[in-house]
């Protein structure tokens, strides 16, 4: 991937406009020195876009308003009306840089207006722009010249404060009003609740009536009911639809609007589909109604309900929108229904809403759900008009899809177009992570920094799971301090992180300091620590972490289940995941899977092969870890035939195209069972290149039944790819030791050492009255080292006596 370079941006803070604005911005940025000293409109300089022409127009209409009002930097204002009348028609336009910077240049020119009646479009351009400190400034000046008396301007005063976030500012300036009409309190609740600040909203609402005697317009309610819905609380929701019908406030559709919205959303399907039906006058011809209903039915999963909605929308011939299209997509994505979407696509073809921006996301968003790649990205290139928010979905799809590559080149594409948020970087950096290459994630992190957003935790967690995936663990260790807030997703990336790169003494200190700052754990760090505990520790260790889960409540949880079968089988305990197993609630396909492994693991075929059966008659399909845990079972247990029989079932029963895992098990069930010649032709014949491992299995075959010239053949494949691995080698020289050809043994063992080659010593360990005991090749450091080696040597004379050569 090319290098990326970042536009300069103004400060404070980052404004992401549409088309119009930011033609407008950059032709004032490169025209206007006024407009370039204004810190308030930060924009992307650099900016391109394909419509220039709506840069022009904006400019054109900029300074036709000035030249209307007859005023010009060097000519001043003529007079308040002229003035007033420009700033107005500015903000009216959506100028609100214009507007201000007007005003601005107004009071430097030492005018001073008593009877301002542009006031409040002045503060709605304020409050456009979110500039806390602009807005106390202009603050400070409508004290001064007596305008804030006047009660439309200070209730403007109060919506600017809540646009630039400042609750406090808005709560002081509401309390030093001497007037307060319908206006300050909507003011006030709707500020509330879109600063998320729910239930004092609700509080307010109260208030308004309660201590002040004023009795909520609709504008109120709305808001209220806003709130009701996002906290949803039935309670309140339904206290306020009563006062909505004493008020006589239910015919309004608006409000109807609401009410349905807030039921569906605190769950109450029943009390909105009875509102709903006495409703019906109202809504038999208001589409907003129904999308409502439909939206209601797809976010409680009741879809069958939702299709139904759709279909008498149809039958009462009321013309769907591209919200209904929305809805009905979403409901396919989350069903993964194909054919349902594709009709959905077909209908929105015939109302000519497949081009609609929101339709378009939609629908690239359900092919791609539902596992239809193709169709997403001839969508995305169908369409002219890509918005912020198309880009994200097509780039995060192509990265959770496994297009990852395709990711990073849309994600350039979108760039040089100036579209950028922490949802593209965010899937920008997991496909750097899933394809493990660290040059493009060090520039996304680059960017990252740029932007601000390195700290920020899903930008940070994604950071330090792309940096362990590339084996970097001082840069991820470095991305992980810098976050701010550190929750359970970035310390799961951490430790994660350490034991992917098998560094479990690292894991396990991250872990013990994630305990010590009291992150309560979830599914992901559990499974992670089961996995360190088989491979590190022991049965005694995977206990004690199961007792935490049944104490914490996960037992339910599928995933830590799952890891737990592993990990019990990986330490020898067959019981425990047998157990484990049969307590389960709810079983995936890694549920039997996990089971099948580790039946094979301990060369239980015959009740691996039970097992397998189960899953078939339960109606999960097999997939491709399900018949690597056959195949290798039946190889280790020299079921060739069997072995045969299943990888034939897997293509041409359940049509599952086999991956080089499943011929390297195939390989490997052939050359132990003595098929070494069918083994390298089936190697040759397979519509893949192979790798190290698959060669590999073969090599070791080869040395079991003494096949020196195949051995030799395969050995030149395998060095051709890897000729530093160290443990092809070795298991060369044993074959030809095997064979007395000590010259053959002693060329190896020089090239070896010639080459710099180190075999490391075999290393194993076992657990005996909780206490774990480590050996390694040679080693003689055990207390009991003189005992063993002399069993050993029994053990080795009793299997030579039954006809058993073993291979030491």
């Amino acid at each position: 991937m090319g290098s990326v370079q970042l536009s300069e941006v103004f400060t404070p803070q980052f404004q992401y406009n549409n088309a119009y604005q930011h033609g407008f911005y950059i032709e004032q940025c490169r025209i206007l020195p006024l407009y370039r000293s204004t810190r308030y409109a930060s924009v992307y300089c650099n900016f391109k876009h394909k419509n220039n022409n709506i840069a022009l127009q904006n400019l054109h209409l900029s300074r036709k308003l000035m030249i209307e009002c007859r005023f010009t930097k060097e000519d001043g204002f003529c007079n308040e009306l002229e003035s007033d009348k420009l700033i107005m028609d500015l903000t009216s336009k959506g100028l609100y840089a214009d507007a201000v910077t007007c005003y601005l240049d107004m009071l430097n020119s030492g005018f001073i207006s008593i009877n301002f009646f542009s006031f409040p479009a002045l503060l709605k351009a304020v409050g456009a722009l979110s500039d806390l400190e602009l807005t106390r400034q202009i603050n400070g000046n409508l004290i001064k010249v007596g305008a804030i008396k006047d009660i439309y301007v200070a209730n403007s005063l109060v919506s600017a404060f809540w646009k630039c976030g400042a609750a406090n500012d808005a709560i002081r300036m509401f309390m030093k009003m001497k007037d307060k009409d319908l206006v300050s309190w909507n003011a006030m609740i709707c500020g509330f609740h879109h600063s998320g600040l729910l239930h004092k909203s609700l509080e307010w609402f109260t208030r308004m009536i309660s201590e002040f005697g004023t009795y909520p317009n609709k504008v109120a309610c709305l808001s209220a009911l806003s709130s009701c819905a996002s906290l949803k609380s039935i309670i309140h929701g339904r206290e306020i639809h009563a006062y909505v019908i004493k008020s006589e406030l239910d015919v309004d559709e608006y409000v109807l609007n609401g009410l349905l919205d807030m039921y569906m959303k605190c769950s109450s399907v029943g009390n909105a589909e009875k509102l709903f039906e006495i409703s019906r006058e109202h809504a038999m011809k208001n589409t907003v109604l129904w999308n409502v209903m439909v939206s209601g039915y797809v976010d409680s999963s009741t879809f069958f309900k939702a299709v139904l909605c759709f279909i008498q929308m149809l039958f009462l011939e009321i013309k769907p929108d591209s919200s209904t299209m929305v809805a009905l997509l979403v409901l396919c994505s989350k069903s993964i229904d194909l054919g349902l979407g594709k009709q959905i696509h077909v209908h929105a073809l015939k109302m000519g809403l497949d081009m609609d921006v929101r339709v378009g996301t939609a629908l690239m968003d359900m092919y791609f759900k539902c596992a239809n790649t193709g169709c997403g990205l001839k969508l995305f290139d169908r369409f002219d008009n890509h918005n912020l928010v198309m880009w994200g979905t097509i780039i995060t799809n192509c990265s959770r899809s496994g297009y990852s590559r395709r990711a990073l080149d849309l994600f350039v594409a979108g760039f040089k177009h100036g579209f950028m948020d922490h949802v593209i970087l965010l899937a920008v950096l997991r496909a750097c992570s899933a394809l493990t290459i660290k040059p493009e994630g060090m520039v996304i992190h680059g960017l990252s920094v740029k932007l601000g957003l390195d700290s920020e935790i899903y930008i940070g967690s994604a950071l330090i799971d792309m940096y362990m995936k590339c084996r970097d663990i001082a840069s991820a260790e470095k991305a992980f301090l810098r976050l701010c807030l550190k929750d359970e997703i970035s310390w799961s990336n951490l430790i994660t992180g350490y034991a992917q790169n098998e560094m479990w003494g690292d894991a396990l200190k991250a872990f013990s300091e994630m305990h010590c700052h009291k992150i309560r754990l979830n599914a992901v760090i559990i499974a992670c620590i089961l996995s360190i505990c088989a491979c590190v520790f022991g049965n005694l260790k995977c206990k004690e972490i199961h007792g935490y889960i049944i104490r914490n409540g996960f037992e339910t949880n599928t995933l830590v289940n799952n890891a737990l079968i592993v990990a019990y089988a990986k330490t020898g305990n067959m019981e425990s995941p047998r157990r484990v197993f049969s307590l389960m609630e709810h079983k995936d396909e890694v549920s039997w899977n996990s089971i099948l492994l580790g039946q094979g693991l301990h060369g239980n075929s015959d009740e691996m092969l039970v097992f397998f059966n189960k899953m078939r008659k339960a109606g999960l399909k097999p997939d491709h870890q399900t018949f690597t845990a056959v195949l290798s079972a039946c190889s280790h247990t020299g079921r060739v035939m069997d072995g045969l029989n299943y990888f034939r079932s897997m293509v041409e029963e359940h049509m599952i195209e086999p991956k080089i895992e499943q011929y390297t098990c195939l390989v490997d069930l052939l050359g132990r069972g003595g098929y070494l010649d069918e083994a390298y032709n089936l190697i040759i014949a397979m519509p893949y290149s192979p790798d190290d491992r698959i060669w590999g299995s073969l090599l070791a075959s080869c040395r079991i039944y003494g096949n020196e010239k195949l051995a030799e053949c395969v050995a030149k494949n395998i060095f051709e790819l890897d000729p530093t691995s160290i443990g092809y080698h070795v298991l060369l020289s044993n074959l030809y030791e095997d064979s007395c050809k000590l010259n053959e043994v002693t060329k190896i063992r020089s090239k070896v050492k010639d080459m710099g080659l180190k075999k490391s010593p075999g290393c194993s360990w076992i657990e005996v009255d909780n206490l774990t005991h480590v050996f390694t090749a040679s080693d003689q450091s055990h207390h009991q080292a003189e005992d063993i080696y002399t069993f050993l040597n029994t053990l080795t004379l009793e299997m030579k006596r039954d006809g058993y050569i073993p291979q030491l």
